[in-house]
């Protein structure tokens, strides 16, 4: 299969109706947040920093060997947040992120296939506007454009509006996108963020 057909693949792929694996996974976590009898005062500061110690030396999701690990780390994250009812407003999401560790498989092939390349997210609330970015070297990039719709402290809807791989001499070859779906944030602080969407795919990114 082409790169060409594998980034067609990547904005055509997205499930926006069944019930996923992060639909379940979080039905789960609020089973056993309701029946927990652990102290609600517990910090998750320390939930935090062993997340993004594990996912900074998993090579950001590539060839992953600690997938597991590092979602029941989530999973108990969120608890502790839900437990603490703690609101993601307190910290905007709007910003420039870095991607530190994911599961998504259309970026994880383009991080390997393409060495030494970056990838960002940048979230406009005012704009209502999401980019993903996958940076390569010499400027060029594969570039997804999507709107957004904010629900509520945690949950934003997403619509793909444009995709395709644009060069350092200002061409861009579309790819076109297909689909939507819906992001929750598990976890906003000052640096970090941590997600999961409609596919069950997570993202751990570091505010730029």
């Amino acid at each position: 299969m082409s790169s060409q057909t594998r980034l067609e693949k990547c904005c055509c792929s997205r499930c926006t109706s069944r019930e996923t694996t992060f639909s379940r996974r979080r039905k789960k976590v609020a089973k056993v947040s309701r029946s927990s009898s652990s102290s609600s005062s517990s910090s998750s500061s320390g939930t935090l920093d062993e997340l993004i110690s594990i996912a900074s030396s998993d090579d950001r999701g590539i060839g992953s060997t600690r997938r597991r690990e590092i979602e029941s780390i989530i999973d108990r994250l969120l608890l502790e947040e839900e437990e603490k009812n703690t609101k993601n407003n307190n910290f905007s999401v709007s910003a420039r992120w870095k991607l530190l560790w994911t599961s998504e498989r259309e970026t994880l092939f383009l991080l390997e296939t393409f060495q030494n390349s970056l990838a960002y997210q940048t979230i406009d609330e005012k704009a209502k506007t999401l980019r993903n970015a996958v940076e390569f070297s010499g400027g060029n990039a594969f570039v997804v454009e999507s709107e957004i719709e904010i629900l509520d402290e945690r949950k934003v809807n997403f619509t793909f509006l444009s995709a395709g791989l644009k060069f350092s001499n200002g061409f861009t070859l579309p790819v076109p996108p297909v689909g939507k779906g819906w992001f929750e944030n598990i976890y906003v602080g000052e640096r970090y963020r941590v997600a999961r969407d409609s596919r069950g795919d997570t993202l751990i990114v570091e505010r730029c």
